[in-house]
């Protein structure tokens, strides 16, 4: 075991350490844009979830959840330019499932994870090239928090009504059992370099 986990720290630091290579063409600027973004949206998407459990409880937030979340999201993303959204390999809604480039960095944020390495300075930036154009792509870790728990804990901490509804909106939901300081998935953000 002592040498597996020797050999995934190699493995990890020769990956970052090739992404900080391609980091170059990335400019402090650039990433810090990228996290004060990602704060943000974090930020409202937080605030209007707390204010729906104050108003109306867990079922309310639920209801936000699957409904405006991804109004909110969208419209986060026309009014900054960017196409954004959360992705996990343990998703709830199937608008959340990562693309393949996605899917690598979570890999990578839950190997940092296992290491216990993982830590609110982790981060990815990259540009890459699709087609005809480069984008700026950035994800940043979701990490749970206690208020998380109400919909994505465990079987005994999930209200019975909370289940039934995640049940009717998400019948390949995924995204439960976890535990305050998982890792839930990742904000990503796309953006056109011009």
């Amino acid at each position: 075991m002592k040498h597996f986990i020797i050999g995934l720290s190699l493995i990890l630091s020769i990956f970052f350490l090739n992404c900080s290579e391609n980091k170059k063409d990335v400019s402090e600027e650039q990433v810090a844009a990228m996290r004060a973004t990602t704060v943000d949206f974090m930020k409202d998407l937080k605030s209007i979830l707390i204010e729906q459990i104050q108003i109306g409880g867990v079922l309310q937030a639920v209801a936000v959840c699957s409904d405006t979340a991804q109004v909110l999201t969208n419209k986060f993303g026309v009014e900054r330019g960017i196409y954004i959204k959360r992705v996990s390999l343990k998703n709830r809604n199937p608008n959340n499932y990562p693309d393949d480039f996605e899917k690598e960095i979570l890999n990578q944020f839950e190997l940092l994870q296992q290491n216990k390495e993982l830590n609110n300075k982790t981060e990815f930036v990259e540009i890459i090239t699709e087609g005809d154009y480069n984008y700026l792509r950035y994800l940043k870790p979701i990490v749970i928090q206690a208020e998380c728990l109400n919909c994505h804990g465990s079987q005994t901490e999930i209200l019975p009504d909370v289940k039934n509804l995640i049940a009717q909106n998400y019948p390949d939901d995924k995204a439960v059992g976890y535990k305050i300081g998982d890792l839930r998935g990742a904000v990503s953000i796309k953006k056109v370099m011009e």
